[in-house]
């Protein structure tokens, strides 16, 4: 009998984990401009496949998580942590997520490294 709470126990944790997974990254392909179609191109998997690591019906590989990050330019912690899963909750409640943030970061996302460091140069010097 302790064995299947503790079994229990255990289902519901990963089950946890595969929607803080999903919603995270549903959260960061949105902020990335992605479509579900464009992510999966890019992963070259199906659609359907990719559609169920956001829904927590499949979860993707290591390797695939990797592709995942690369992809996002998101750490492959940040994308498994419940705590931005939450974060990512309360903001969409809260309404922050705005068209002019999302295109701003698509549009910086766009560039090579040697622009983005040029870029952060510049806004470091707009706080002095």
């Amino acid at each position: 009998m302790i064995f299947e709470l503790n079994r229990v126990r255990v289902c519901q944790k990963e089950k946890s984990v595969d929607a803080s997974l999903g919603r995270n990254l549903l959260y960061y392909r949105k902020l990335a401009g992605l479509t579900q179609q464009q992510m999966a191109e890019a992963l070259n998997i199906n659609r359907t496949t990719y559609t169920k690591y956001e829904t927590g019906d499949s979860e993707p590989s290591v390797e695939m998580m990797r592709y995942i990050s690369a992809l996002l330019h998101v750490d492959i912690g940040v994308l498994l942590s419940e705590e931005t899963s939450d974060k990512v909750i309360r903001e969409r409640n809260a309404s922050i997520e705005d068209e002019d943030f999302i295109a701003m970061r698509r549009r910086y996302m766009a560039l090579d490294s040697k622009d983005r460091e040029s870029l952060l140069e510049f806004l470091k010097e707009l706080e002095k």
